[in-house]
């Protein structure tokens, strides 16, 4: 009899370590599973799969009811567990020599509380934690109907535990918040992306570049107002026609005697059906089109809804006083996510031109935001958005051929200047950060 109540004790043991591994498993895996791959299970008639979905859709109540599996059969374990094992030993010790009953106990205890501990960790806790993460699937799907009944019966043990925690949180001052609402921050995004090894390196850099649109703005990557090509209605439409030829862009801003004076935007079809006109550039006036205006510190996210929201692909940036700041188009926000657009019109020279090792001459209209992830900067100034702004910015003068300047652990000498902007710069790496 004493035989059978002995195996019967140590199979309640490992039964209480099995019920733990079980509650460990099913906190990991429904975690860690998404509702896009159960979704499909259920469609198919699975039974299982449905369980499975209503578990994940009501994730903090069956995460409750785990920790509470987790804490009972821990307790059991200590509970039953340690003493039956110790009773165990004893009569080893006493074999042995070991008769001083005080020592017996002690040791006995110690022994067999390192082994429940074991037991607890590594069948318990460690194993069923790595099965689950790797089959979340399979796991979530098992875990599913058996987890559900346990919420059911302790439902109104759950539903008191939690109350109770939530009463004092707020009575500490803090909100208690459900696991659905706990997102990922951007810095965490940020880390999973680069991570990631089922995503591409052209798909990470687009995301990536994606999560950096709320907080550049247009100023930043804008053609600035002296690079505007426009039409003007103080020209002949042959002089007109003749700027478009020129510039082979399909939209060009329609002025009023400067660029401080838009008044529409045509369209380069438009502008060749009266190409055979003979007239003012008045005449423009009657296919011109409307032209959005946005302030230059709008956000480039803002401004890619808006070109999608109305369909359009060209807005004028506006100053603090209302005058023009610059142009900008979809093409341009486009850029900052897949990288430069070119067609076999354009002809641009490249920004930077290695000449020799850790030597290079830079465009001075490079977009200081480009030239700081290239070249590992940090500005000390969110004032400028070119190169040549902020070259002139930390010279504190206008600038002059030949002058030094210091950038991190870049030397820089100006290499041109046109008029009083930087048209080149010669960087050299002098040391590391």
């Amino acid at each position: 009899m004493e035989i059978i109540y002995g195996l019967l004790k140590v199979a309640s043991v490992f039964a209480l370590v099995f019920l733990n591994g079980f509650f460990v498993a099913a906190e990991f895996a429904i975690v860690k599973v998404r509702s896009t791959q159960i979704e499909p299970l259920m469609k198919s008639g699975m039974k299982r799969a449905r369980t499975a979905h209503h578990v994940i859709t009501h994730l903090d109540a069956y995460l409750s009811a785990t920790q509470l599996g987790i804490t009972l059969t821990s307790l059991g374990l200590g509970w039953m567990g340690e003493p039956f094992v110790g009773h165990l030993l004893q009569p080893l010790f006493v074999l042995v020599g070991i008769t001083n009953p005080a020592i017996v106990a002690t040791v006995a205890f110690s022994v067999a509380f390192g082994i429940i501990t074991f037991l607890h960790i590594v069948l318990g806790e460690l194993a069923p934690k790595s099965l689950a993460i790797q089959r979340a699937l399979k796991v979530t799907l098992g875990i599913a109907t058996p987890l559900h009944g346990f919420f059911i019966v302790f439902k109104p043990f759950i539903w008191a535990l939690n109350s109770t925690a939530n009463f004092f949180l707020r009575w500490v001052g803090i909100q208690p918040a459900t696991e659905g609402e706990l997102g990922h921050s951007e810095e965490e995004l940020r880390i999973l992306l680069s991570k990631g090894k089922s995503i591409s390196s052209t798909g990470r850099t687009i995301l990536l570049r994606a999560m950096e649109l709320r907080t550049r703005t247009v100023r930043e990557v804008m053609a600035p107002r002296t690079q505007i090509v426009f039409l003007s209605t103080e020209k002949s439409i042959e002089e007109n026609v003749s700027v478009a030829l020129e510039n082979q862009f399909t939209r060009y801003p329609l002025c009023e005697k400067d660029v401080d004076n838009i008044i529409g935007m045509i369209h380069l079809k438009d502008l060749f059906k009266m190409k055979d006109a003979h007239g003012d550039g008045a005449q423009l006036m009657e296919i011109k089109r409307d032209v959005l205006f946005v302030p230059e510190t709008t956000s480039l996210e803002r401004i890619l809804n808006t070109f999608l929201a109305k369909k359009i692909l060209m807005a004028i940036a506006v100053d603090e006083y209302g005058g023009t700041a610059g142009l900008i188009t979809l093409e341009n926000v486009l850029e900052e996510l897949v990288g430069e657009i070119r067609d076999e019109f354009d002809v641009e020279p490249l920004m930077v031109q290695k000449v020799h090792e850790n030597e290079y001459l830079v465009d001075g209209t490079m977009p200081l935001h480009d030239f700081a992830r290239m070249f590992d900067i940090v500005p000390d100034t969110k004032d400028v958005v070119t190169l040549s702004g902020y070259a002139v910015h930390l010279l504190g003068r206008v600038p002059e051929k030949g002058a030094s300047l210091q950038i991190a652990q870049w030397a820089g000498s100006v290499e041109s200047v046109d008029g009083k902007k930087v048209k080149q710069l010669r960087m050299k790496k002098v040391g590391s950060r």
